[in-house]
């Protein structure tokens, strides 16, 4: 508590609100990984509670297990260290296309319902929570992804500063000067075999 009470009275420089994200994604332990499958379990429970609710059935209903499963699959790959940056890239995109299409459904209900139709209020409820909360996990998600690459980037940059490579110089070396000409033919050696021959 006493680094929260730190972080909490300090000014409100660029350092320090980043000293207290990455206290708060860091220190608290926030792994993405439970929080895909805490989101994708209230969003398959969204469904079983409009279900169990009302026995009036619309596919609207099953619009939050669309999302929820498939989220909760990425939750546990996301787990998997080595495996986690790449399923939460893709549970990010899942829930913002929830959002998109969770605002799209809410239009059509809102024309409808100036239409003078007939409105499911549960649908609706459904509807507006599930795309509340693929809201708040597309933001989160988002935020920590930011993070994640400011803090590789910032181990880099310490590493290059504390181990700076060394400046390697080359020297060429002029070739060796020779005075022989290579194009002249060696000169021919006695024969020592005819020497004696003859003699």
């Amino acid at each position: 508590m006493a680094s929260v009470t730190i972080i909490l009275q300090s000014t409100g420089t660029n350092e320090n609100r980043l000293a207290l994200r990455k206290f708060l994604f860091s220190r608290y332990n926030m792994p993405m990984a439970r929080i895909g499958i805490v989101f994708g379990l209230l969003l398959c429970g969204l469904t079983i509670a409009g279900l169990s609710v009302t026995t009036q059935k619309s596919y609207t209903q099953f619009i939050p297990m669309m999302f929820g499963i498939p989220m909760l699959f990425l939750g546990v790959v996301s787990l998997n260290p080595h495996r986690r940056e790449g399923a939460v890239s893709f549970a990010t995109g899942l829930a913002a296309l929830g959002t998109l299409l969770g605002g799209g459904r809410l239009f059509v209900l809102a024309l409808q319902y100036v239409g003078g139709g007939y409105v499911n209020p549960i649908s609706l409820r459904l509807v507006v929570v599930m795309t509340g909360l693929c809201l708040i996990f597309a933001l989160v998600a988002w935020i920590w992804q930011k993070q994640r690459k400011r803090d590789a980037t910032s181990q880099a940059l310490s590493a290059k500063a504390s181990n700076p490579t060394p400046e390697t110089t080359v020297t060429l070396k002029p070739p060796p000067v020779t005075t022989d000409n290579p194009y002249q033919t060696p000169p021919i050696l006695p024969n020592s075999t005819d020497d004696r021959g003859i003699s």
